[in-house]
């Protein structure tokens, strides 16, 4: 009944208001109203914020709420919820923080490529806007080009492998539940990027040895920039540190070589952003994290890539 439907998992500690305008932001972005159902897991709050969530949307789309005897911590509660969306039988999921919200059509659209490439994974982009929904800009993810799926090993050594953290956020990737080979699991040790390592791990044990990935270029969701979300606490060179801890993770797991010298321009490239443009700082950090000498090419393409298509990622399926 559910195989096809798409589960939107809210998790949600102390939401307020943003959590009804999120779980009700499927409902307005136009989804079909059989495509979807909200589960929100409650994770042991004290402001009443889920009490007055209805027990569906205004297009009738069921809202499941799962509470959470005591809290669970942040990640562990995103395992929490799709525990509950694998037991319910859902074919697919996707995570909406609180704040965020659907965007458009573009969510089944990606769940219709996913379905013809016969993938695991389907990344998409995202619109990025203020507290009030003033539209920012649209994170393109990748420039893709070729087939409409890729295996998840060439994905992954066209990304984290040459230093492209590709697998996050979360509210921008649709995760196919139907396969039964494996779970998504997130490490609750480790906040930081566990959405990037886990993701990574997913695809290759969910879709066997021919898991694939696709993406959608077009935005399925909207990021709110906000003050308290996790990253924007986090100092630069911590940042780096745990960027490149998934690299090495993800591709030893994999048994793919990575890529030093492309590795150290890629985070060359994001130290630069990171920092406002601290080309002293940059260096320094990057080099001491990666003491390659930076692929010189690699970062002109990475440059000419961002300046003519948005994004300095390309992926060749």
């Amino acid at each position: 009944m559910r195989a096809s439907k798409i589960a939107i998992l809210v998790p949600s500690y102390n939401g307020g208001a943003l959590l009804a305008e999120t779980v009700a932001s499927a409902a307005a972005a136009g989804l079909p109203p059989d495509s979807y159902e909200i589960v929100v897991c409650d994770n042991a709050s004290t402001d009443r914020s889920a009490d007055a969530l209805p027990a569906r949307d205004a297009q009738g789309a069921a809202i499941t709420l799962c509470r959470n005897a005591h809290n669970l911590g942040r990640v562990a509660n995103w395992n929490r919820a799709i525990e509950v969306a694998e037991q319910m039988g859902f074919g697919f999921a996707l995570f909406l923080m609180v704040g965020d919200l659907v965007h458009g059509a573009g969510l089944i659209a990606l769940r219709d490529h996913m379905v013809a490439a016969g993938a695991c994974l389907g990344i998409a982009s995202y619109e990025i806007v203020d507290e009030a929904l003033r539209p920012q800009r649209v994170a393109r993810r990748i420039l893709w080009r070729g087939a409409a799926g890729l295996s998840a090993r060439d994905f992954l050594a066209q990304s984290l492998a040459t230093g492209a953290m590709l697998y996050g956020p979360l509210g921008a990737n649709l995760y196919w539940l139907g396969g039964g080979r494996g779970h998504l699991r997130f490490d609750p040790n480790d906040e930081s990027h566990t959405d990037q390592l886990a993701t990574a791990v997913f695809t290759r044990v969910a879709g066997g040895a021919g898991g694939v990935v696709t993406y959608l270029d077009q935005p399925i969701s909207r990021w709110r920039a906000r003050p308290g979300r996790f990253h924007s606490g986090m100092e630069p060179r911590g940042r780096l540190a745990s960027d490149l801890r998934v690299m090495e993770r993800a591709c030893q797991a994999a048994g793919i070589a990575i890529d030093p010298p492309r590795i150290r321009a890629s985070l060359l490239l994001r130290a630069v952003w990171l920092t406002r443009g601290d080309l002293r700082a940059a260096w320094a950090w990057s080099g001491a994290l990666v003491p390659a000498t930076p692929s010189w090419s690699w970062l002109f393409r990475l440059l000419f890539r961002q300046a003519l298509h948005k994004t300095p990622w390309l992926v060749k399926a």
